[in-house]
């Protein structure tokens, strides 16, 4: 039974609107029509914002193709290089 201690949810904060209009009117020069038209997603890329984590690094993805290579043309494991890159010396 509940004990009447639980506090209610946090109330979310209220979205910057101020912020985001002078930032895309603004800083970024956008007329109005463009502003309200972009996606989220768009209005993040132009401030130069990045989604997810960074990209895989060539190292990182040299040690995939080690633990799993895939079969080239005649059944056997493909080297992961391309025919114009030159092996790591």
């Amino acid at each position: 039974m509940p004990d009447g201690s639980a506090s209610a949810p946090a109330r979310p904060s209220a979205f910057p609107w101020d912020d985001a209009l002078a930032l895309g009117l603004g800083a970024l020069g956008w007329s109005p029509a463009a502003f309200w038209a972009a996606t989220p997603r768009e209005f993040a890329a132009a401030l130069g914002r990045r989604r997810g984590p960074d990209p895989l690094s060539r190292d990182a993805f040299e040690r995939l193709l080690a633990a799993y290579p895939d079969p080239g043309p005649s059944g056997r494991a493909a080297s992961g290089r391309c025919p114009d890159t030159p092996p790591k010396g």
